[in-house]
């Protein structure tokens, strides 16, 4: 049985794919299985997945199925998975050739649930920025003790996963939606107990603008309340909202009110889904304006949220024109 499986949804990224595959063979630590799933890709991901299949037959498996999306492909991987943790690897990224050598020290000495890292945001070619996670480094800490795991990444690529974490707790990824991962990152981080931050950024995380998240679709950006219907019940279904509701408001607050109303205001500032994020949040989170962490905001947004309120939206399509022009 390996230590590692990395799960790889593939769809549309030929291009790419290659540079994410060897990354993953040029691990100093072999101690894994690398899972491609060609989500029905209409390119040739799917012969690549299988010429290196035939190559690598003890490391790499190549799995077709028809077009689910990356949760149905992550979801495939989990059940076919062997490994004692895991990790995603979206397949227009890669990762850095010690990380699962590190990973394999920190599990040897203390088999946490979680095992956190850094990642590098990448862009024409040029690092643009890093995304940590905001906790202690180098030492085994209790999920529960540090909040701010719930403000921080919520993609499934920056963690190794054991993977019992999914199996025992019946975690999936929702299949054909936007905004999958913040509903299993929130989940995961209910039934972990102990993580490990390692303070390197091993992930290579390319920023392009096929991504979902830079998508004109306004409207479909009404997904993040059905993402967080399903964590909210997810939590009451387990007797756990209670005891998260500070986090999972503020949370909120990222996410619904300034992350998702900014994205749809900059295309149509008379959109109904900014009215429509803000009832929800008054609904589900009505004293979501005394949170103890919005502190946390940075000034920047801190500014955007003070607006949000006041429904200065031509405000903030002014102040995102002008950092547009200032490259920012």
């Amino acid at each position: 049985m390996p230590k590692f499986s990395l799960i790889v949804p593939v769809y549309k990224v030929e291009e790419y794919l290659p540079k994410c595959i060897e990354s993953v063979l040029a691990q100093k630590n072999q101690d894994f299985e690398l899972l491609l799933i060609d989500d029905g890709s209409p390119d040739r991901c799917g012969e690549i997945c299988d010429d290196y299949a035939a190559r690598y037959p003890d490391k790499i498996f190549a799995i077709h199925q028809s077009n689910g999306g990356a949760g149905a492909a992550r979801n495939h991987g989990i059940r076919l998975s062997k490994g004692e943790y895991i990790l995603f690897l979206d397949s227009d990224d890669s990762i850095s050739a010690d990380l699962l050598s590190d990973l394999a020290a920190v599990i040897d000495r203390e088999p946490v649930d979680l095992i956190l890292y850094g990642a590098r945001v990448e862009k024409d070619g040029k690092e643009v920025g890093q995304l940590h996670e905001d906790v202690p480094t180098e030492q085994v800490i209790r999920v529960k003790d540090h909040p701010k795991l719930y403000f921080g990444v919520m993609a499934p690529w920056n963690r190794a996963y054991k993977k019992e974490l999914f199996t025992k707790n019946g975690i999936d990824f929702a299949t054909k939606v936007w905004y999958e991962d913040i509903r299993v990152v929130t989940k995961i981080l209910a039934v972990s107990e102990t993580a490990y931050r390692l303070p390197g950024a091993y992930y290579h995380y390319l920023q392009r603008e096929g991504s979902a998240m830079n998508n004109k679709n306004s409207g479909r950006n009404v997904e993040i309340l059905y993402a967080y219907d399903d964590i909210l019940s997810w939590y009451e279904a387990r007797n756990l909202l209670e005891a998260h509701k500070k986090e999972l408001a503020f949370q909120a607050v990222q996410h619904i009110l300034l992350a998702a109303t900014v994205r749809v205001l900059l295309i149509d500032r008379k959109h109904e889904l900014i009215g429509r994020f803000r009832s929800y949040m008054e609904e589900h989170f009505p004293d979501f304006r005394e949170n103890p962490y919005l502190p946390l905001l940075d000034s920047n947004k801190q500014l955007i949220y003070k607006l949000l309120l006041k429904k200065r939206y031509g405000s903030i399509r002014w102040i995102f024109r002008i950092k547009r022009l200032l490259g920012k």
